[in-house]
């Protein structure tokens, strides 16, 4: 109902400058097709210079109105173009609450935590903004892809049998570069977690595994997917990006050291000086590829938005970045706006997660310390971080409800067998 008041209200009616602009390249695409949307250049916009729309937007969006549009043409019940890309962003709000459900589970292993988050995510005023019916923007749908490869990441990290869950990730991780710019985030969030199980001494097997596939599928899916002509090479090129592909390098040598040490029954000082030379070796052949072998300018800086992250952004260099006000620093007040009751309780479930070590739980401990320094920074990116608020509320929830439960219910616990037998007894003569 919050979702889709303003239809209740206004009708089926698109609102905001973005939502249009992107409801008229659904338009297009439908019209004239995947090939015909990428040679597009549309002459009625950025007037007087025109756009050439196949690289300069995310096509997820577009492509998942223009697939739910054809799905119900097929079974029969036909849906215009306009109705489906109003309802798109409340749909797309509900699946991302699923998920953050499911985050929840893998994070606390507590079906009421679980259910907890999901109540919380779907109501949640950070991710209500942006998941409005008639908001037919790249981040009504790209919420529900982060979240979703959250969850399938700390999935795959399970157990050993959990692997597939990678390959989906990936798929995951695919769809959400096709969908929003703040895939970025994503794949960096995985990046450092991957790095800080390795250094609070939590790599396996199983991390390698996971990681590898991850990388694999989702790169692949980055620079041969829908959004190729906007990505390009920018996995091995930009500098923002080059951080989780330093992690796949160093998982495998990681996983070498490891298997090599194991065939020659090495000791612990042995298998680190293995280690060491491999990793020294490493570095020694890429300081070698980018001096020598690569090109001059090959590897190029980080990007005007991401370098307003950690500078002011009146000074990115970059006025289209400057001039928005989604792109400037977030005042403390929109903490309490967006997150209300979240922001008080978060804390203490976040605490919850530094008991009982798991992989899931690093998780959780990084992306909200990461989210929320970045979240900081730009007024935009505060819908980053709900799913983690969301569970870190639902965790410091349960764990009330489960201690208040537990506090009224002793005193109606039947006493023991034996302390009762001895309740029973006689006193001894004498006394």
């Amino acid at each position: 109902n919050i979702r889709l008041y303003a239809v209740r209200t206004y009708g089926r009616v698109i609102h905001e400058f973005d939502p249009w602009f992107n409801f008229r390249a659904a338009e297009y695409m439908v019209a004239h097709g995947w090939g015909a949307f990428q040679a597009w250049y549309d002459h009625e916009v950025w007037y007087p210079l025109g756009r050439h729309v196949g690289s300069t937007t995310y096509p997820g969006l577009q492509l998942t109105a223009w697939g739910v549009h054809s799905a119900l043409a097929a079974v029969g019940r036909p849906a215009s173009l306009n109705d489906v890309c109003v309802f798109l962003p409340a749909g797309f709000g509900a699946l991302a609450a699923g998920f953050t459900g499911l985050l929840a589970w893998e994070v606390t292993r507590k079906p009421n935590a679980a259910a907890l988050a999901t109540a919380i995510m779907a109501i949640h005023p950070g991710h209500l903004m942006r998941s409005i019916a008639g908001g037919f923007d790249n981040e009504s749908i790209a919420v529900a892809a982060m979240v979703s490869t959250f969850y399938l990441w700390v999935r795959a990290l399970r157990s050993d049998a959990s692997w597939p869950a990678a390959l989906l990730c990936g798929v995951s991780y695919s769809y959400m570069v096709a969908a929003w710019g703040g895939y970025v985030f994503v794949l960096n969030m995985i990046g450092i977690h991957a790095a800080a199980l390795v250094l609070v001494g939590r790599y396996s097997a199983r991390l390698w595994r996971a990681y590898s596939l991850w990388w694999l599928v989702g790169t692949a899916g980055a620079v041969f997917g829908p959004a190729r002509y906007l990505v390009g090479w920018q996995p091995f090129q930009s500098l923002e990006q080059l951080g989780p592909t330093a992690v796949f390098a160093a998982l495998q040598l990681w996983q070498l050291s490891e298997v090599m040490a194991d065939r020659r029954r090495l000791d612990a000082t042995e298998t680190l000086k293995l280690r060491l030379r491999l990793f020294g070796y490493a570095a020694a052949a890429a300081a070698v590829a980018v001096a020598v072998v690569l090109p001059e300018g090959f590897i190029g800086p980080m990007s005007a938005r991401v370098r307003s992250l950690f500078i002011k952004h009146t000074k990115t260099g970059n006025p289209l970045v400057d001039s928005v006000a989604e792109h400037q620093a977030t005042p403390p007040m929109l903490y309490w706006h967006y997150f209300h009751f979240t922001l008080f309780v978060m804390p203490l479930g976040l605490g919850t997660a530094f008991f009982g070590k798991s992989d899931a739980k690093l998780f959780l401990i990084v992306y909200t310390i990461v989210g929320f320094y970045f979240s900081a920074k730009m007024v935009r990116l505060l819908l980053l971080i709900s799913p983690a608020t969301s569970v870190c509320a639902a965790a410091c929830l349960d764990s009330l409800i489960a201690f208040n439960i537990e506090a009224l219910t002793a005193d109606d616990q039947p006493p023991v067998e034996g302390e009762e037998e001895e309740a029973e007894q006689p006193p001894v003569e004498g006394e």
